[in-house]
């Protein structure tokens, strides 16, 4: 038998608006959120009305900015190595809007004028790291297929085998 959290009650649920930002202040002061995460997170202990307060007012006062969010998740994304599309459904997922994932991606996976793009060093350090082993046996393959199940581009993937297999000749 699978494991399945209790759902509260609407009886057992309390309405008190000010409890529910006190609770979304603890949540918030262990991480960050997107206001739609928390959102979900307070319904579990309290009322639709006191969770919507409790948001509203974090945002007014804010604790809480889903652009500030997006961007921070953005880019511990890109740190874990994590595609542009695949940061995209992360992101998504959290309850983001389209601009506010478009937006914080734009500017985190962003090239910069000079030196590479951040999404290919990405896809680089993985075939350098992960697949090594893999591109040594001469499973070019095996290693373009990964990439490609991890999000990234086929351009971006066949220019970091390239680059790769460059430096190793090298």
């Amino acid at each position: 038998m699978a494991w399945a959290r209790r759902r509260r009650p609407e009886a057992e649920k309390s309405a008190d608006p000010a409890k529910a930002r006190a609770t979304g202040l603890e949540y918030l002061a262990a991480r960050e959120h997107s206001a739609a995460e928390l959102y979900d997170r307070l319904c579990r202990r309290y009322t639709e009305a006191a969770a919507a307060q409790a948001i509203a007012d974090l945002v007014e006062q804010g604790w809480l900015d889903d652009t500030r969010y997006a961007l921070m998740r953005a880019q511990s994304l890109l740190y874990a190595r994590k595609s542009r599309r695949a940061a995209a459904h992360v992101l998504r997922g959290k309850g983001l809007t389209n601009q506010q994932v478009q937006q914080a991606l734009e500017e985190v996976y962003a090239a910069p004028e000079e030196g590479e793009d951040p999404e290919l060093a990405a896809a680089i350090a993985l075939v350098q790291g992960r697949y090594q082993a893999k591109l040594a046996a001469g499973r070019r393959d095996l290693v373009a297929a990964a990439l490609l199940r991890r999000g990234f581009g086929y351009p971006v993937v066949r220019r970091a085998l390239a680059e790769v297999e460059q430096t190793s000749d090298l």
